[in-house]
């Protein structure tokens, strides 16, 4: 029986409208449900016109997935690649589901940099047994017929007749139903400007071709900046501590007015509070190089950021001791040619931010440097699983969510385990400050979190959304400042007024103004320091 199936012939031009018709069926239930919304929302439009639009929706993303297996299916790669558009929909379309993100260049990317940098734990985050069972059921199974037919091919020549024909065909037809009702399809689509992202899983699809693209550009040699920094004052000790913080959303701060008292031990503290502050992404991988860039901060691209000297290397040829602390998913390359202690690598799966304070001592027992520069990269309030950021005793706000999986908690049980989460930052913040007053020496703090996240406003959660269009919540963050009587006695200045709005560009200048380090790239207008 098992042979009879195996040899069971279909032709592949069967085979690719078969399986196009299913993906866009199964898979792009969200995308009719948001132009169902549209509609309902956008009075005026003739019903017939509504069926139109839909019908016309759907047949894009019928031909273009056909297009895209008649172009790349060839007779050795259709099978996998079936496979793959299966398994890349059902993945793509529980994420959207779940927590309401698209997958684009950057979520491909920070997958591949997971992979690559073996953080497992970041992806082992983000699955489980409704993930799985999802997978099985619209994908793993639907593709059991690939593995017992025998897909066949006509002769060379007449094949790839076949192949243009039909691409061919489709264009025609698409251009000729947009053409029949041009001035109506282009206002609903321009009214409808991302609907592209709900394609599923063309969208991602075309984004993964972006990645792979820049990643086989020719290898960009790095670049040196050209300068001689230098220590001001070279005699002057200065201890500098930043804590790059990690999902945390300034509006849950107590210090910005939060109700709930989210930060107990920073409110007592004598810090600087920036309340209108904005991160320059939404995923670690491109908001972090960002807050070391020097480079023109409007036209930045992690990309470029890569291959270019940093802050970090700015200090350390400055004669600084510069050392990067991991607890979180890597550096990003911005610690490549500094002294990184991994964390990551060495703890159990209680990874607690607490546990960077022994490292701290340590590097403050033994520095022989005049001024010294102490990154520590926190896990702060990563989600999904935000019952995992803080110890038991830090579980003050409940019920809390104990899922990684959003839709399993109410929104208050998320929000309650967010808060925690801030909860054990600011008191993480705390202990680090207070190491920082018992040195009695001129020293300084700044801690910014890397971007924000989504805890169910307009149907969304984590983060990753394009920074042209990500929510407010996603962006803004909480960014405080504090310095050590000693170094607020020792220099004469004062601090950028706390409301005005400021954003990562002003984080590497005011850097290498507290650590009082000369270089042709600081700019003092981006100064937090005044």
């Amino acid at each position: 029986m098992m042979q009879k199936l195996k040899n069971y012939p279909v032709s592949f031009v069967k085979v690719i409208f078969g399986y196009s018709l299913y993906i866009t069926l199964i898979f792009n239930y969200p995308l009719v449900r948001k132009l169902n919304n549209f509609f309902d929302i956008s009075p005026g439009h003739l019903e017939l016109f509504e069926y139109f639009f839909f019908f016309l929706v759907i047949l894009t993303i019928l031909s273009l997935l056909s297009i895209l297996l008649f172009i790349l299916g060839t007779r050795y790669l259709l099978k996998p690649l079936v496979l793959f558009l299966l398994m890349s929909s059902a993945i793509i379309t529980y994420y959207k589901n779940t927590y309401g993100i698209s997958v684009d260049e950057g979520i491909i990317a920070s997958l591949f940099d997971a992979i690559v940098e073996r953080n497992l734990g970041e992806i082992r985050d983000l699955l489980n047994i409704k993930l799985f069972l999802l997978v099985l059921i619209t994908a793993l199974i639907p593709s059991l017929p690939l593995f017992f037919i025998k897909i066949e091919y006509p002769k060379i020549m007449k094949e790839y007749v076949l192949r243009f024909s039909y691409t061919a065909g489709m264009i025609v037809i698409l251009l000729g139903l947009i053409a029949s009702n041009y001035k109506d399809v282009s206002l609903t689509a321009r009214a409808n400007k991302q609907l592209n992202q709900d394609a599923i899983p063309l969208y991602s699809v075309s984004s993964l071709f972006n990645v792979i693209k820049h990643s086989l550009k020719a290898k960009r040699t790095y670049t040196k900046l050209d300068e001689q920094p230098a220590l001001l004052d070279p005699e002057e000790e200065i201890v500098g501590v930043v804590i790059v913080g990690e999902t945390a959303r300034a509006d849950h701060f107590s210090l910005n007015g939060y109700p709930r008292k989210t930060n107990p031990n920073l409110e007592k503290k004598n810090i600087v509070n920036y309340s209108d502050a904005y991160s320059c992404g939404t995923l670690t991988k491109v908001s972090v190089p960002c807050m070391f860039y020097l480079g023109n901060y409007d036209s930045y691209r992690e990309q470029d950021a890569r291959y270019k000297a940093n802050l970090l290397d700015v200090i350390s040829k400055a004669s600084a001791d510069v050392t990067w602390v991991e607890n979180n998913s890597g550096c990003k390359h911005i610690c490549d040619r500094v002294k990184l202690i991994d964390l990551t690598k060495i703890l159990n799966k209680e990874n607690y931010d607490e546990k960077l304070l022994p490292i701290l001592d340590k590097i403050l027992k033994n520095n022989k440097r005049k001024r010294i520069l102490i990154v520590l990269h926190a896990m702060g309030s990563h989600g999904p699983k935000y019952f995992e950021r803080y110890p038991s005793e830090f579980d003050k706000f409940k019920p809390s969510c104990k899922s990684n999986n959003p839709q399993e908690c109410s929104r208050q049980e998320l929000i309650n385990a967010f808060d925690n989460t801030i909860l054990y930052t600011d008191h993480f913040v705390n202990l680090v400050i207070e190491k920082l007053e018992q040195q009695k020496k001129k020293s300084f703090l700044i801690y910014a979190s890397d971007h924000g996240e989504s805890l169910g406003e307009h149907g969304l959660y984590l983060h990753g959304v394009p920074r042209k269009f990500a929510p407010k919540e996603q962006i803004h963050i909480p960014w405080i400042l504090w310095f050590s009587d000693l170094y607020k006695e020792s220099r004469s200045f004062k601090t950028l007024d706390v409301k005005t709005t400021i954003s990562h560009e002003y984080y590497p200048h005011t850097i290498l103004d507290a650590m009082k380090i000369k270089s042709k790239y600081f700019k003092k207008e981006k100064s937090l320091i005044q």
